[in-house]
């Protein structure tokens, strides 16, 4: 048991010391294997440094061989640049630690934004960027380099960028000059091509020429020649042989040839032109008559130039073309100008017979209106100093009556020898003419004294003073004359005229037989006619005329027969207006027509309105021009106005009265009678009515006029002849109103005489519509119910 027990013990021990031994010499094991494995690492690294300094030897070689600098930029700010790369930018050959802003300071100005575009892109992008610049080395010279670089980590994260530089300078010279070259070459190769583009187009061109030339000698069938100088021989073409009627064999002709083809009395002459051209190196032109072999001859023309040859040889070369036709066109041309220029004196002398009819009087032998009208464009037109001048408007008084007693030959002996008269009394520069009828113009264009324009007019109404003899028959006729001054360049010519026409006027007016000047004052009454006229325009636009009423009375009663309806002038300075203010020159403006229509539309208007208020005027009187009357829609504005018979009655004044001529107003007045309208005469006793006018005219009434009313109370010769004029209207059956009724006693004596209707002050003035309704109704007028 014992044995047993050391055997188990043994192996214990054994067991133990075996796991002892192994785990002793398991760390051995491991430290032999480290220790191995450091020597084969630093065997490796010695390898490795090895060829790291191979490399780098390599490397500096390379970089040695090549210039090429390194450059290295940490955190954006600080630029290291070893020797080589400081070298470059102008620094010393060693390393240099510099600022960003002092690598930049190296660059040219205008080069430094590649730079820092440059530096961008290698901070944005993981790729190798590069980029050319230029920096200034010393005062003259400027170095092209190139920076190539990429951006990348340091262990600790922190962001660099590193790269190469180098010298491009040579390679950016090279390129340079490669490119100049190959712009010249571009250059000279473009030239070249277009020269021969011209070259080409000048041969086409040459032969375009040659070919129209060629047509053109053949359209026109000229022929070339060309002649030696030194052996007198030529040489033809078939068309120069065809136009010297020849034919063609060789070519070559002689003088001789030539000379005989012309007509013998040229030869001479044709020989003698070309041998003076020949000795002075003239040009050679010459008309020549060819005869033909028909008989025919030809006019030809030769023309040539001398030139010499590279031989020496002095030649002409010319063309010669047939000028046969040209000849013959020229002779008839000649003669029909000589045919022309016979018909054009005749053509001459007739145009200024007709201009002198143009512009004269056939009559009298005068200048006419349209020679006067020249003379005064010319007048305005010149240009001269300035001179005062004269125009005489002159106007034959009873001209007309001399017509109607002695007859119009009578009348054209007068103008004939009023034209001598005023032919004596003008000197020749003063213009005479006759514008009119009887009407004469005189223009003295240098009036600068007014004495002697007076005395011009002064002996003209004297010599028409004298009597006149036409046939044995005495008669006289005077003149009147109006006179207006002007200055050319500062006075319209033709206004000038006018003021003489408003002078001559003023003569009429004043008595005939006379002169006057055109003055201030007559300016005066023109400004304000016109100022009239255009307020009259005006007025009417603006409602400024009011009609206005007075009163008929029956003469047995004292009841209202009746109103006339009259026109007043509201004016808005001058207050109110009667018609003799300014009917005249209504008159002229063709605006009574408007007034009358106003007045009768206005009066009635009143009327009706009155009517409604229960006042009932019998009748209202309304003024009628002529002019209304030959009015052709008279009878229908009057148709619109729907008056009933008897309300409405035109008056017409006797001096207007109607004759034979006035078929037209006749006939109207018998159809507005149709209408119901009575018709008055009014102003009757003052104008030219006859017995025979009223039996065809057969007016409702007659209105006395006022100028034979007024005197009856004293004058025994006014009041017979108001009762014949009573009696002849009642006879004839036609009633009878009396104007300018002014006191009572003139009624009285107005209703023994049997006259029907009384107006006039002593009843009421005219009163405007509101007035004369209260008038109306303080004499009782009866109300309409």
């Amino acid at each position: 048991m014992l044995f047993g027990a050391s055997a188990g013990v043994s192996l214990t021990l054994l067991y133990l010391i075996d796991v002892a031994s192994f785990w002793i010499a398991l760390p051995l094991t491991a430290i032999l294997l480290l220790v191995a494995e450091r020597n084969h690492h630093l065997t490796m690294n010695h390898v490795r440094e090895s060829k790291v300094l191979e490399l780098s030897q390599r490397l500096k070689l390379a970089m040695d061989a090549s210039q090429i600098g390194i450059w290295r930029l940490k955190a954006g700010e600080t630029c290291y640049l070893d020797g080589r790369a400081a070298a470059l930018h102008g620094f010393s050959l060693t390393e240099s630690e510099i600022s960003l802003s002092e690598w930049l300071d190296t660059v040219l100005l205008e080069d430094r934004r590649l730079i820092t575009d440059f530096l961008t892109r290698c901070a944005e992008g993981a790729e190798t960027q590069s980029e050319v610049y230029r920096v200034q080395c010393g005062l003259q010279e400027i170095r092209h380099l190139r920076a190539a670089g990429a951006s990348y980590q340091t262990p600790d994260g922190v962001s660099h960028m590193s790269g190469i530089i180098w010298d491009v300078t040579s390679d950016m010279k090279v390129a340079e000059n490669l490119k100049s070259t190959v712009y010249s070459s571009h250059v000279k190769n473009a030239e070249l091509e277009l020269a021969l583009q011209e070259l080409s187009s000048r041969e086409h061109d040459l032969m375009e020429l040659s070919r129209r030339l060629d047509f053109a000698l053949q359209s026109y069938n000229c022929g070339i020649w060309e002649a030696n100088l030194s052996n007198n021989t030529a040489y033809w073409d078939r068309r120069m042989h065809q136009l010297y009627g020849l034919t063609y064999t060789t070519g070559y002709t002689e003088r001789n040839q030539w000379l005989d083809c012309l007509h013998p009395d040229d030869r001479e002459k044709v020989a003698a032109e070309a041998d003076h051209s020949a000795a002075n190196n003239l040009p050679f032109s010459s008309v020549q008559r060819v005869l033909l072999p028909d008989g025919e001859m030809r006019h030809v023309r030769s023309v040539g130039s001398i030139h010499t040859d590279r031989d020496g040889d002095r030649k002409v070369v010319g063309i010669a073309f047939d000028i046969t036709a040209d000849v013959r066109l020229a002779e008839e041309l000649k003669a029909a100008k000589e045919e022309a220029e016979a018909r054009n004196a005749e053509l001459v002398e007739a145009k200024s017979r007709i201009e002198h009819n143009a512009l004269h009087d056939p009559l009298t032998g005068l200048a006419n209106r349209r020679k006067l009208d020249l003379e005064l464009d010319r007048l305005a037109s010149l240009k001269a100093k300035t001179r005062r001048f004269a125009i005489l408007h002159l106007d034959l008084d009873r001209f007309k009556q001399i017509n109607d007693t002695l007859g119009h030959a009578a009348g054209d002996a007068t103008l004939v020898r009023a034209s001598q008269i005023l032919s004596l009394n003008v000197s020749d520069e003063g213009i005479i003419a006759r514008i009119g009828g009887d009407e004469f113009v005189i223009l003295i264009p240098h009036a600068d004294d007014c004495h002697v324009v007076t005395s011009i007019a002064s002996n003209i109404i004297a010599a028409f003073r004298q009597p006149f003899d036409f046939q044995g028959f005495t008669y006289r006729c005077g003149v009147s004359i109006g006179i207006a001054f002007g200055e050319n360049h500062y006075s319209d010519a033709r206004k000038i005229l006018i003021n003489a026409d408003l002078a001559l006027y003023r003569a009429k007016a004043m008595g005939r037989n006379r002169y006057e000047f055109f003055t201030q004052n007559l300016q005066a009454d023109i400004v304000n006619h016109k100022r009239t006229a255009d307020e009259i325009l005006a007025g009417l636009e603006r409602g400024e005329f009011e009609t206005w009423y007075q009163p008929q009375l029956c003469a047995r009663t004292g009841e209202i027969a009746g109103m006339e309806a009259l026109v007043r002038w509201r004016h808005p300075t001058r207050g109110l207006l009667t018609p003799e203010k300014f009917l005249d020159i209504a008159e002229e403006l063709n605006v009574v027509q408007k007034l009358d229509r106003l007045t009768l539309d206005t009066a009635l208007q009143d009327r009706r309105v009155w009517s409604m208020k229960g006042l009932n005027i019998p009748r209202v009187s309304v003024n009628v021009s002529i002019r209304r009357l030959h009015d052709e829609h008279l009878l229908e504005s009057l148709k619109e106005l729907q008056i009933g018979p008897g309300e409405v009655a035109f008056e017409l004044v006797e001096s207007i009265f109607l004759d034979d001529s006035e078929a037209a107003a006749v006939q109207n007045l018998d159809k507005v009678k149709e209408l119901g309208i009575d018709i008055e005469i009014d102003d009757f006793g003052t104008g030219h009515t006859s017995l025979i006018s009223l039996l065809r005219l057969k007016p409702k009434r007659l209105k006395i006029d006022r100028q034979l009313v007024m005197p009856i109370l004293d004058s025994p010769q006014e009041r017979a002849l108001v009762r014949s004029i009573i009696e002849i209207a009642r006879s004839l059956g036609v009633e009878t109103v009396a104007e300018g009724v002014e006191t009572p006693e003139h009624a009285a004596m107005l209703h023994d005489m049997g006259c029907d209707i009384l107006q006039g002050f002593a009843f009421a003035e005219p009163l405007p519509a509101q007035d004369f309704s209260s008038f109306a109704m303080q004499r009782g007028l009866r109300r309409v119910s």
